[in-house]
């Protein structure tokens, strides 16, 4: 079902999305219907949890259309049960593939995806987040917080603290393990490492990557955006926690674990007394990852700096 609103463009795929299979070679090729958006959208990110054999994979494509002309399907990602990996750059007139997103050059109307298989693996969810061309961003409405107070129980885990030679780049999967664990699904950080870690660009924090290996541990996971602070009423619940990518400069996020960032994943854990509550993993010790961010603050550094960008992780 979609969920959209003036910017923002969210659908989970069900298997009656589909228009075509076949199989050639042992590869099964999966295309969807032609979904066209409520509004033309610059970006796009498509998402999947799956299941797979050692020696399985799944190849997810897709492509758009601009003015009634299509693009070819760009390649976003390969997952399989021993290695993950993005492409080199892809480029054309349409747009460009930034490791994880689809970045257009001109606004898109419509897009449809199409999914490769292999040895045995299985797309356990599907989802596509995309984002209007003319984005806009409304402060009042944007950082009203729902009703009432709401925290989440979460054993804090810092990013800082690990031993290992990338430990300033691993915020994603540190905040994606602490939901992990938070839901029940026993989860070790230095596993899950290995997990996401994207051969091609060598980083650890590939959105689509991210989210299978999260999938792969039995949790549904998938990349949404949201447009409020007012839509975690229904996604930060006892089941189900988020994990939102957020950017400020120096002064913008009072009592941030770091002082500016471009780029920085935290654990939404709930909202009390005009603030959101987080676990942010680039806190020095673990006793120190569990804030209280000013809403306000908080809504422009994430649904503003970033549109929303976030992981959705449930317990199935």
């Amino acid at each position: 079902m979609a969920q959209q609103h003036s910017c923002i463009f969210n659908l989970l795929h069900t298997p009656a999305d589909i228009a075509d299979k076949t199989v050639t070679d042992g590869i099964q090729t999966v295309v969807s219907h032609v979904f066209k958006t409520p509004f033309p959208f610059s970006s796009f990110v498509l998402s999947a949890g799956f299941r797979s054999p050692a020696d399985g994979w799944l190849l997810l494509e897709a492509q758009v259309c601009v003015k009634e002309k299509w693009s070819g399907f760009y390649k976003l990602g390969l997952l399989s049960g021993k290695m993950k990996s993005s492409f080199p750059a892809q480029e054309d007139a349409f747009g460009r593939v930034a490791t994880d997103e689809l970045v257009l050059s001109a606004p898109a109307e419509a897009y449809r995806y199409r999914l490769k298989l292999f040895g045995g693996a299985e797309v356990t969810s599907l989802a596509v987040t995309a984002v209007s061309a003319s984005f806009a961003y409304d402060e009042k409405s944007a950082a009203r917080l729902p009703a009432g107070s709401f925290e989440h129980e979460v054993t804090p885990i810092s990013q800082m603290e690990q031993t290992h030679p990338d430990r300033r780049r691993i915020c994603s999967p540190t905040s994606l393990c602490m939901a992990l664990n938070a839901l029940g699904i026993k989860t070790a950080l230095k596993d899950f490492l290995e997990e996401v870690f994207d051969q091609t660009a060598g980083i650890f924090g590939n959105w689509v990557f991210n989210v299978a290996a999260a999938s792969a541990r039995g949790a549904e996971s998938y990349v949404r955006r949201f447009s409020a602070l007012s839509e975690l009423k229904n996604f930060v619940t006892e089941d189900s926690l988020v994990v939102a990518s957020t950017s400020y400069n120096r002064g913008e996020l009072t009592g941030a674990a770091i002082e500016h960032t471009p780029g920085h994943l935290v654990l939404i854990r709930g909202w009390k007394d005009g603030k959101i509550l987080v676990a942010d993993p680039a806190a020095l010790k673990k006793d120190l990852v569990l804030r209280a961010y000013d809403a306000r603050e908080f809504a422009k550094a994430w649904l503003c700096n970033k549109k929303g960008a976030a992981y959705v992780v449930r317990k199935k």
